[in-house]
């Protein structure tokens, strides 16, 4: 579905972001993985089936490496079809009055500023070529926020307005874009913010997940970054052609009411 194209995936090492590179480079396409976290081990087992991966270490704060991963994907393959603005973090827990300065810089540079520097630096590029692809991943609280995560919810709210602006200005330009909205994902982050969420120090994980998935999740497990993967694949190609400025939930049916 993905043959001969070029991908770029933001915290693409780990997580929901390992997800989404597994299956596009499955789907055929040429996968730059981007990531502070080395991705060595992931590109070994993707090179194999799919040559023609690629890693590189970038701080999405930073406009100028961003900028970079882009321009130097261009010059290595002569183009880039998607751009999958995926790095992201999670706040303390805390409460609002509780907050400091500094995880407030952090959270919203690394989920906002991240996401824009690389919808920036793709939409220059597509405008060009004229066709394109932009997925944000954000989150379903980005649509309803949660108690003690002000700073994660207010962060993937804007990820969505962003996304729906963007894709006004460049539907015109044959490009879409669109923000997948995941629920509770059973990733590397989610295990070790687990004890933010439920309050004990060594919380049984396993034991959290399936309660969790029977109380509140409709198709009885959390979802994965294989999920995030499959529909992140389907935005990237063209049986999507007509879909742009979406807001899509990937929850399982978990608050099926955003």
């Amino acid at each position: 579905m993905l043959d001969g194209r070029v991908a770029i995936v933001t915290g693409g090492a780990r997580g929901l972001g390992e997800g989404i590179a597994r299956r596009f480079a499955a789907e055929g396409a040429s996968v730059v993985i981007a990531d502070r976290t080395p991705a060595e081990p992931l590109l070994a087992q993707l090179a194999p089936t799919q040559p023609g991966h690629l890693t590189a270490t970038v701080d999405v704060r930073s406009p100028r490496e961003v900028d970079n991963l882009v321009a130097d994907t261009v010059a290595r393959y002569g183009r880039l079809d998607v751009m999958v603005n995926n790095a992201g973090v999670m706040d303390s827990g805390a409460e609002v009055a509780d907050l400091t300065d500094e995880e407030y810089d952090f959270v919203l540079d690394v989920n906002v500023r991240g996401v824009f520097n690389g919808c920036r630096a793709a939409a220059r590029v597509f405008r060009e070529q004229d066709r394109g692809r932009i997925i944000n991943v954000a989150s379903y609280i980005g649509k309803k926020a949660i108690g003690g995560h002000a700073l994660y919810s207010a962060s993937k709210a804007a990820v969505i307005s962003l996304t729906q602006a963007l894709a006004l200005e460049l539907g015109r330009h044959g490009t879409t874009v669109n923000s997948i909205c995941p629920g509770t994902m059973y990733t590397p982050m989610w295990v070790e913010k687990l004890p933010t969420f439920v309050g004990e120090a060594n919380p049984d994980v396993d034991k959290y997940r399936r309660e969790h998935a029977a109380a509140n999740i409709p198709v009885g497990r959390m979802g994965t970054g294989q999920d995030v993967g499959a529909m992140a694949a389907w935005l990237a190609s063209d049986d999507a052609v007509f879909v742009t400025g979406a807001a899509l939930n990937l929850t399982g049916g978990e608050a099926v009411f955003f």
